[in-house]
């Protein structure tokens, strides 16, 4: 291996992970003494100069570096995969301008350091086609996930959310692990595209291989928020500070949809293998649809509404996975490009109005902000419609693409039920439903008046231009889609 390309192609990580010490060190030997929200905006300006440089370095890969892979693909560098890391890493930056004002407790730096590390394992998730590198990444951003839901010490929920994410999460690494072991087992090689190749060569379908793709649906089912193994998703949203919130209904909801498509696309290939997964991913697809959009009408707090809101999305992107065409594929990746972005600019609303002023997120916190910052309940709007799927928002294009694919993979059918035309049916009433709860987030912000005296909304200039961002970006992806979605489906089928 030439280790001279090795470092070049590992260079947005080397800046990431100095800045991680960086921080660590800057805070732990100098900052000590200082406040504590001088040492919060050091040590995320610290952790945000080494995600935007390793932006800039990615950018110049893209433009410079060929496409190649690296360790017989542990490490495959393309156009989609650096623009994957690109996105995960302009995440992590914003979520850690949002933390800048507000850190959970006194260990600053060690916060910063884990959203760093979870930035680090996301990016190797979207950049290996090996199968012990993306269990071994995907166990690093989820401890990571885990210490950062229950990093606020003084909060009780905070820790049980923790214990529960803990919990839950070990047993799906247990079953996703036991599922990539079988896996193995069948191929006889950690390398996918080598799966490709061994699994198109088989007779006949091996039980083994049927037990080993449910036992990994299971486990993926758990980081991704398909029901039924979502119930960790509304205490963690409620629980966790709203930017690690953000940072998992974001990031690690990017990460977790590139690895599923990855994983399943050995068993992709013929209707045969096809029929291994398709039962189980349209039965989460459906659950996922009824019980987020339906759960999220009776809630109250807004995180929760996002977390069931979370489920149902999963449900959308599933249908798209069905389809098993590198169409559905990329309606999956722009899909859950787009929503990462209109999600964590909501988040980053509800941190600044709720957790800002010490309130509870409450659905009545945002009450009169049309009144109070009548830009940010504009912002507000953009990110919400955009969830709901209202043209000429991304959110709508996506779903667009995501139903059209799913459509297009099975056209002629005999009875409703087959294909995924009743998928996209049920899509479509609970896309419906959501305007429902959706809506009444912004009549509460244009219409409702404030029951107290409310207090003023602070806003820095670089959270002003946080939330721009991403609200320009869902724009541009609803109006100007097809490049986006071009670059996607080449870049998968090349």
């Amino acid at each position: 291996m030439n280790y001279s390309i090795l470092l070049t192609a590992l260079l947005p990580e080397l800046f990431v992970v100095l800045s991680l010490f960086a921080a660590l060190g800057v805070d732990y030997g100098l900052l000590r003494h200082h406040p504590l929200p001088t040492r919060s905006r050091i040590a995320a300006s610290i952790a945000c100069i080494g995600l935007v440089v390793g932006i800039a370095v990615i950018i110049g890969q893209m433009l410079w570096f060929a496409p190649r892979s690296l360790g017989q693909d542990q490490i495959v560098l393309t156009s989609l995969t650096l623009g994957a890391k690109a996105l995960l890493f302009g995440l992590a930056t914003i979520v850690c301008i949002l933390s800048a004002d507000q850190a959970p407790n006194t260990h600053v730096s060690e916060y910063y350091a884990l959203i760093l590390l979870s930035t680090l394992g996301a990016g190797f998730l979207v950049c290996t086609e090996n199968l012990l590198l993306i269990f071994v990444a995907l166990e690093l951003v989820s401890l990571s996930l885990y210490a950062l839901t229950a990093f606020n010490k003084s909060s009780r929920a905070s820790a049980e959310a923790g214990l529960k994410y803990f919990t839950f999460g070990a047993v799906s690494s247990a079953f996703l692990l036991f599922g990539l072991s079988y896996f193995y087992g069948v191929v006889q090689t950690l390398n996918l595209h080598d799966a490709t190749l061994a699994i198109t060569s088989l007779e006949a379908i091996p039980p083994l291989l049927r037990v080993a793709i449910l036992l990994i649906l299971v486990g993926l089912g758990f980081k991704v928020a398909m029901a039924p193994f979502h119930f960790w998703v509304p205490d963690v949203y409620q629980s966790a500070p709203t930017p690690v919130a953000a940072w998992i209904a974001s990031g690690s909801k990017v990460a977790g949809f590139f690895v599923l498509i990855k994983i399943l696309q050995p068993v992709a290939i013929t209707s045969s293998t096809k029929a291994i997964w398709m039962g189980g991913v349209a039965l989460g697809a459906a659950l996922s649809l009824l019980i987020g959009n339906l759960g999220a009408l009776r809630q109250s707090n807004l995180k929760r509404l996002l977390a069931y809101s979370a489920v149902g999305h999963a449900g959308y992107m599933l249908i798209g996975v069905l389809s098993g065409t590198v169409e559905g594929m990329a309606a999956v990746l722009f899909y859950v490009s787009i929503y990462a972005l209109a999600n964590l600019g909501a988040f980053g609303v509800i941190n600044l109005v709720s957790d800002r002023n010490g309130l509870t997120a409450d659905i009545q916190d945002i009450a009169g902000c049309w009144k109070r910052s009548p830009l940010l309940a504009l912002l507000t709007a953009v990110f919400f419609l955009s969830l709901a799927g209202i043209p000429p928002l991304a959110g709508f294009i996506g779903k667009f693409y995501l139903f059209f694919s799913a459509i297009e993979a099975q056209p002629t059918i005999a009875k409703w039920y087959e294909g995924a035309y009743w998928l996209v049916g049920l899509a479509l009433i609970m896309s419906a439903v959501s305007l429902y709860y959706y809506l009444r987030v912004l009549k509460v912000s244009f219409v409702n008046d404030p029951v107290d005296t409310p207090a003023p909304i602070r806003v820095t200039n670089a959270e002003w231009i946080c939330l721009g961002l991403l609200a320009l970006l869902v724009l541009i992806g609803g109006m100007f889609p097809d490049p986006i979605i071009h670059f996607i489906r080449c870049s998968l089928a090349g």
